[in-house]
């Protein structure tokens, strides 16, 4: 699995400032195995001490440009594209909720701490927008879930 060069980028300045994360959605669901693509990356991070003074250094060696606050979370476009930090996201909670299923993934001599396939499928589940929507048969497929929940829609 290779990642694009943005996403690279942004992983790159987090780790190197180490801040405390769990890659959440699309790049998620990218590093365990879904063959769909996405335009950001979404990240979940620890309310620890310090933590927001890191991901302030790791913004602004990825060139910040500007910052939308949401009810769940807040965006940044950088010059590698769009970071967003999700506070709370539906179906899974907060960072340690997120933290609790993942795990740790090798890629491009990066040590990526990223979410669980369950959550990401219960995440986008409990979203309930229409991307998400459209993206579920594919990552169930493609994590090997298709069939299970075809079996438990037989037993209803």
């Amino acid at each position: 699995m290779t990642l694009a060069d943005d996403q690279s980028h942004l992983l790159h300045a987090l780790l190197q400032n180490e801040v405390e994360f769990v890659v959440v959605g699309g790049v998620a669901a990218q590093l365990r195995g879904w063959a769909g693509a996405t335009a950001d990356l979404d990240i979940a991070v620890a309310s620890a001490e310090g933590n927001a003074e890191r991901i302030n250094r790791a913004l602004a060696e990825v060139g910040l440009m500007k910052t939308d606050v949401g009810g769940l979370g807040t965006s940044f476009e950088t010059r590698h594209g769009r970071l967003e930090i999700v506070r709370r996201a539906d179906g899974i909670g907060m960072y340690d909720d997120w933290l609790r299923n993942a795990s740790a993934v090798e890629l491009d001599h990066l040590t990526i701490v990223v979410a669980a396939t369950d959550d990401i499928v219960r995440s986008k589940e409990a979203s309930n927008r229409e991307k998400d929507r459209a993206a579920l048969p594919g990552m169930r497929r493609d994590f090997g879930l298709a069939t299970e929940v075809a079996n438990a829609d037989t037993k209803l």
